[in-house]
């Protein structure tokens, strides 16, 4: 038994001169100073030629570890590693890089502590994890051998020597715990012959693992223990020549790794899956798309996003908690509707994404239809139906993107689009989407320094009373005068602006400009014309709208009866407690508070009993067919009347003939502008083009 003992440790010993696997150097050995340090006590001479630093020049390092020779960084880990192993027991195994005069060495330190004399010390065997220099080597001793042979069988690592054949010479102590065959169960066999042990066969001989081309193979690898319990390793396995160049064995040395590869997997999992729905998140579903991709094909897929509409009005009314478990059953609708070329993942909040294989554009605007039918049956959550709806974007690969980050793009864009357009519908992706994406991006680029640049500007469109034909006040319009496109409309930019927040303080600017104009108007002996001013809902999102305006008021010492807010129908349509707050505040002020565009949205008269309003405008919709249209007539003669019980100030927009002025007046219409009167007059001409109007003195 000793000589196949004394056998395996020569060829061993042979084996790490010779490959890039842990090789010998020598033994050292350290005394504890305090709880914080070791001091260097004993270096074995056979170091000398690897680290090229003579072993009593290493011992006189008395005020420095043999560490000192690695960056700080290094040698903090290095001892915070030592330590926490030496208290689990009296056995360490570390790796570590020195920087020697011969250069960098990656070593490997099997190490264990003990006791002499009352003093505690640490030994430790030094392994280089690199080949070291070509070069002749004498003989290695027995003592040698055998304090090889004794690092290997005390290393935590497993050790496996096979013959070029596939059978095994030699396993130590470390194989055996972690594979649960002893060494006489698997000495002598091939590898192919243990069925817990087969994968590490096929690493060996075959081709894609590199070693019928190569010296060496690193990597992970999934084997089981006798058992069959299966298990992950980290492996290191090269070849072995003689001296004549012929392969004689395989020398593996591997760690057990499965608790870092569950930990991993662990990980994984809480990484790429929605913890609500239990549904791939948006990591995932990316990869996904990414792997799609990068498999290649002729064969188009589709790509849905999938947004529930009103979401938020769903958790402000009845909760976020139903409003999980309503998401939760819309995952579980929308994954039983895809078949099995389907699969679906959270993306956002309120938003899932599906992407459907071998699918081209038709059959993706189909399924987007089948989606839309689908959301439309009311869910019954914590004892409610509750009702939704969604809309959907849709993109179509390779047609309207090649690769993952276009794709997303587009189908963003369409879904966008859907809900710009009024929501509950399906958009596809087209390139007037990419254009009118370019041309925002454009705009909120140019917007931020139009502010700056002194690029707005206001223009005033006359309101007269349609009584007594004199100028009653005018709407404050704003216009970007942009150096290179001209002239830009409202309506190009104003939702961009809306959008990015600038509306806020835009919309500050604008009430400053107009305000100065009113109080220069009445300064000149033009009257006290009242300025009329669009709020735009996102600017209720500012905390300090209502403080701000007053602020404005009192810099400009302009009277608070001369400045009127006109207010969107989706704003009181919306409106939260805090809205309701803010209008309460701004009426408080002394100003007038106008319902904009009246009959174009979900016009309700309880609007009239909830909001301190005063004047409502008649939208322009409503005024150009007249006299043409009885049903226009109808309406709006009946809200003339309407407002004037409620006695509220009615405003017609749009007048541009005779004939509407003739209707309006018949029917007692309070105040009138349109193109018949003026069109919008720029602030810088506006003090002369007034003067032609009878103003209240």
């Amino acid at each position: 038994m000793k000589s196949h003992t004394d056998a395996v440790s020569r060829v061993m010993a042979e084996v790490v001169t010779q490959l890039p696997v842990p090789t010998r150097l020598g033994m050292l050995r350290f005394e504890r100073l305090n709880e914080a340090s070791w001091a260097l006590l004993f270096l074995d001479p056979a170091c000398e030629r690897e680290l090229g630093l003579g072993a009593s020049d290493l011992c006189s390092l008395t005020g420095a570890p043999y560490a000192s020779l690695m960056e700080p960084d290094a040698r903090y880990r290095l001892h915070e590693d030592i330590q926490q192993q030496l208290l689990a027991g009296p056995h360490y195994r570390v790796t570590y890089t020195l920087h020697t005069p011969n250069g960098s060495r990656r070593l490997l330190e099997l190490g264990e502590t003990f006791k002499q004399h009352g003093r505690q010390l640490l030994r430790g065997y030094l392994l280089a994890i690199e080949a070291p220099p070509q070069r002749a080597e004498p003989p290695a001793s027995d003592d040698e051998q055998h304090l090889f042979q004794r690092a290997v069988e005390q290393s935590s690592s497993a050790f496996m020597l096979v013959d070029r054949d596939g059978l095994v010479e030699y396993v130590n102590p470390s194989f055996t715990a972690i594979t649960l065959y002893s060494a006489d169960e698997v000495r002598g066999r091939r590898l192919s012959e243990l069925p817990a042990l087969e994968n590490l066969s096929d690493i060996l001989f075959d081709s894609q693992f590199g070693l019928a081309e190569h010296n060496s193979w690193q990597g992970e690898f999934r084997s089981r223990r006798k058992n069959l319990e299966p298990y992950w390793g980290q492996l290191s396995i090269s070849k072995v020549h003689d001296d004549a160049g012929k392969l004689t064995h395989y020398i593996g040395i591997y760690e057990d790794i499965t608790e870092t590869k569950l930990a991993q997997q662990r990980i994984e999992r809480l990484a790429y899956t929605d913890n609500l729905t239990r549904l791939g998140n948006r990591p995932a579903f990316i990869r996904s798309l990414e792997q799609r991709f990068a498999h290649g094909g002729d064969k188009p897929f589709s790509l849905l996003l999938v947004d529930i509409d009103n979401f938020k009005r769903i958790n402000d009314s009845l909760g976020h908690q139903t409003g999980d478990k309503l998401l939760v059953s819309l995952a579980k609708r929308l994954r039983n509707s895809l078949g099995a070329n389907g699969s679906l993942a959270r993306f956002a909040s309120n938003e899932f994404a599906v992407l459907l294989d071998d699918t081209d554009l038709a059959s993706g605007q189909a399924f987007a239809t089948q989606i839309l039918h689908m959301l439309d049956k009311p869910l019954f959550v914590d004892n409610q139906l509750i009702s939704i709806t969604g809309s959907v974007g849709l993109a179509c690969a390779p047609l309207h993107g090649e690769d993952p980050q276009t794709l997303m793009k587009h189908a963003g864009l369409a879904l966008h689009k859907a809900k710009a357009n009024g929501k509950h519908q399906a958009q596809v992706f087209t390139e007037a989407l990419n254009a009118e994406a370019h041309y925002k991006l454009f705009v909120e680029n140019n917007l931020r320094r139009a502010l700056t640049q002194n690029e707005l500007e206001v223009f005033y469109q006359p309101k007269l009373c349609l009584k007594s034909g004199q100028l009653r006040g005018l709407e404050a319009l704003l216009r970007w005068n942009h150096p290179d496109k001209g002239m830009i409309r409202p309506d190009q930019f104003i939702s961009v602006a809306e959008e990015t927040g600038l509306i806020i303080p835009i919309g500050k600017w604008v009430v400053r400009q107009a305000c100065r104009m009113s109080r220069q108007l009445a300064a000149l002996g033009l009257g006290e014309l009242q300025v009329a001013i669009n709020l735009s809902p996102k600017q209720f999102s500012d905390p300090d709208l209502v403080g701000s305006i007053a602020s404005i008021l009192h810099e400009e010492q302009l009277s608070a009866r001369l400045l009127e807010l006109e207010l969107t129908e989706s704003l009181l349509l919306d409106a939260t407690e805090d809205t309701r707050h803010q209008l309460t505040r701004l009426k408080n002020l002394g100003l007038t508070l106008a319902m904009d565009d009246f009959g174009t949205g979900y016009s309700s008269l309880s609007y009239l009993k909830k909001f301190p309003i005063d004047v409502i405008k008649i939208d322009r919709s409503f005024i150009k067919d007249i006299p043409d249209s009885q049903d226009d007539m109808e309406i709006t003669s009946a809200v003339i009347a309407m407002a004037h019980n409620l006695k509220l100030t009615v405003v017609a927009e749009g007048i541009e003939s005779a004939a509407q002025l003739a209707f309006l007046r018949r029917h007692h219409c309070d105040v009138g502008q349109g193109y018949l009167f003026d069109q919008p007059i720029a602030g810088r001409v506006l003090i002369d083009s007034l003067r032609r109007y009878p103003c209240r003195k």
